[in-house]
């Protein structure tokens, strides 16, 4: 039996991101059936329209439909409140019919950012710069089904302007985190009883996708800083090396593991 993923894909270039997805949850044997979501308030500009029609739907044509798991994108929102973003009633409305109906959601950088704040009241925290690059994240929490296979470190792929507070976190006693960074701060959290995930950096990231950020990021600020710990000898004319990939995977197969299980397949 297959395992049916919804997928709420904010992101500007959403082809680049649908194959990261793909690429990524590869589905441990079992075939992966992907329903892509996109805004019915906002009609997104860097993707045809044809093919959004094509491959898409609206949430109002799926919201009966049964899903073993969600997903939620980022968004190059960081700098706007969460109110003020044109979708803001529809996402929320999706992630109330999430709550209630899905068995394990994971939301990715601002997608987190936003799910914590209308689940739990969270403030995202804007940084005086962009972070990006690779970063190394600490295992906070041992036994987390997600991550038992990884190294007490690991390195994760950052790219964003806002951060999370550790103590935010910690006021809630739903949430766990489970990843962390003293440089970047926290990575990865939790709602284990809901069997909720968000993180904040980038599993699913191509090994150039922060060096084509890099290259647009340029084009409008010079004194772009390179990512850090990216390139080699910090040289943007090396190839950078793909370093969290084995870890992404390894991710995501816990995660549909998860799944699986509670389906009993």
């Amino acid at each position: 039996m297959s395992l049916k993923i919804a997928v709420l894909n904010l992101m500007p270039k959403k082809i680049e991101t649908e194959k990261q997805l793909k690429k990524k949850i590869v589905g441990l044997n079992k075939s992966i059936n992907f329903t892509f979501i996109k805004t019915a308030t906002y009609t997104p500009k860097n993707t045809d329209i044809d093919y959004l029609n094509k491959f898409y739907f609206e949430f109002d044509e799926i919201k009966d439909e049964d899903f073993d798991g969600f997903i939620c994108t980022g968004a190059p929102l960081e700098k706007i409140p969460f109110e003020s973003v044109i979708y803001w009633d529809e996402l929320t409305k999706i992630l109330n019919w999430c709550k209630k109906n899905i068995f394990s959601s994971f939301f990715i950088c601002w997608g987190a950012q936003a799910a914590l704040y209308h689940y739990y009241k969270i403030e995202k925290h804007l940084m005086k710069e962009k972070i990006s690059g690779i970063y190394s994240q600490k295992k906070v929490l041992k036994n987390e089904e997600l991550t038992k296979q990884f190294s007490s470190e690991i390195l994760v792929p950052v790219s964003r302007y806002a951060t999370t507070k550790i103590s935010d976190i910690d006021k809630n006693k739903e949430l766990t985190l489970i990843l962390n960074s003293n440089i970047s701060g926290p990575c990865l959290i939790a709602n284990k009883n809901n069997n909720e995930y968000y993180n904040f950096n980038h599993f699913e990231y191509d090994f150039d996708t922060l060096k084509n950020e890099y290259i647009r990021d340029l084009k409008i600020d010079a004194k772009t800083p390179i990512p850090s710990n990216y390139f080699p000898k910090n040289n943007p004319k090396n190839k950078p090396i793909d370093c969290w990939s084995s870890n992404s995977t390894i991710f995501f197969n816990n995660w549909l593991s998860l799944i699986s299980n509670k389906k009993g397949n």
